[in-house]
Formats: C-alpha cells, sequence, structure tokens
C-alpha cells in the first residue's frame, strides 16, 4: 500500500513539473541590440587616373589658333589662342581676356565652353583624368614661362564644363611639372588633389614659398575650389 501511494505521488509532481515547462507563468524576451554594420566601414574613395583622348586636327575655328585638340566621346577639346590683327587684340580677346584658353566643342563644332584667357604664357598643356565610377573628366592644363607655375583646372560634367580654379602651386623642382606629381581622389562629394613630391613651391614665379609637404591638397566642394595645409 505503501509503495502503490509513493508511485502515485512521484506521477503527481511529474504532471505537475510538465505542465510548467509547457505553459510558463512570465518569459521576458529581451530584442537583439540593432548594429549598424557600416559603422566601422570608411567612407569609399574614388580615385582618378589620367588618361590621353584622341588627337585630332579636323577643328576649324575661325580667328583661333589651335595649338593642340582632341576628342573624347561626343566632345572636343582644343587649345591655342585668339589670332590679333596687325598686332592689336581684337573680340572675343578683350584686354583682360587674351592669350591661350581651353575651348570645348560638342559634335557638331559649336563651342559650349571657352575658358579664360591665359596672357603671355608659354605653355598651357591639357591633362585628362577620369574615374571609373561615373562620368566625370577633369581636366588640368598645365601652365607655364620659361618655369612651370601651377595650372587652371576645368570639370566637364552631364555635357556641361565648369570652371574648378586655379591651383597655384609646383614640386621645389624646376625640371618637375606639377601634373607630374598630381594625384586626384572624389570622396563624400568632394574632390581632392593632393602632390606626391616631399617639397612644394607656393605662388611660383610670384611669391616662391617653400613649405614642406604635410598633407597639403586642394579641396574642390560644393562649386569652390580651397586651398588646405
Amino acid at each position: 500500500m505503501k509503495t502503490y501511494f509513493l508511485i502515485s505521488l512521484c506521477s503527481l509532481a511529474l504532471v505537475h513539473c510538465t505542465k510548467e515547462s509547457e505553459n510558463p507563468t512570465s518569459v521576458k524576451i529581451s530584442n537583439p541590440e540593432k548594429v549598424n554594420i557600416n559603422a566601422n566601414i570608411p567612407d569609399s574613395e574614388i580615385d582618378y587616373f589620367e588618361f590621353k583622348p584622341d588627337s585630332i586636327s579636323n577643328i576649324n575655328i575661325k580667328g583661333f589658333e589651335t595649338i593642340s585638340s582632341y576628342s573624347y566621346k561626343q566632345t572636343k577639346f582644343a587649345t591655342g589662342y585668339y589670332n590679333p590683327v596687325d598686332g592689336k587684340i581684337v573680340a572675343p580677346d578683350t584686354e583682360k581676356d587674351n592669350g591661350q584658353r581651353l575651348l570645348v566643342l560638342n559634335n557638331k563644332n559649336e563651342i559650349i565652353f571657352k575658358g579664360q584667357g591665359a596672357g603671355d604664357t608659354y605653355l598651357y598643356q591639357p591633362h585628362f583624368y577620369k574615374n571609373k565610377s561615373d562620368n566625370k573628366i577633369l581636366i588640368v592644363c598645365q601652365l607655364a614661362f620659361e618655369y612651370f607655375f601651377g595650372g587652371e583646372v576645368f570639370l566637364l560634367e552631364n555635357n556641361a564644363v565648369k570652371y574648378v580654379g586655379n591651383i597655384d602651386l609646383e614640386p621645389f623642382d624646376m625640371d618637375t611639372p606639377m601634373t607630374k606629381v598630381l594625384k586626384i581622389h572624389e570622396r563624400k562629394n568632394a574632390i581632392h588633389f593632393k602632390f606626391d613630391f616631399d617639397t612644394l613651391l607656393l605662388k611660383p614665379g610670384n611669391e616662391d614659398i617653400k613649405i614642406k609637404n604635410n598633407g597639403v591638397e586642394y579641396i574642390y566642394e560644393k562649386g569652390i575650389l580651397k586651398f588646405k595645409k
């Protein structure tokens, strides 16, 4: 009799425990913590690399002496100057806007952009840069008299051309042009112009300020080119 009573008691206890496990009175479930998987990923940089568009010779612009001309897709580029007449400046040149310049033309040879004249420069040499992410083209025109003195920068985007600004520095080396050491990348919609040379010369031919290159760069952002050192 005692044995039967003990077996019954154990059976009741086992049933009670099973029901409790099937119907817990209160279980607190915490939501997993949200983790930003991009938090530690640095902003990506888009590198620009120099390329050479096709050289062409079929650009004829009235009164314009073409020195170099190129074609890229549906756009043409020409550098040169408007010839003076009898030694005098004539339209479209003015006293403050003359000399070598950049012209950009469409596929009908119509001028869609005319850069500012650089005066009596000996050299006005265009260098072209693009990236692998979009259709932006940067044109950096190296300037020189007897010495190199920086360059003018232009941006071609969506069939429109903008003047970016002037890079007013050179490597501290008479034989090395700025475009030889120029490195360009884009990050957060800002274009950075950096220089792979230890010592630089600011305002070459003017003030000739020698500086150490500790992250010196030009930054083009929101339509403005700024110098940072």
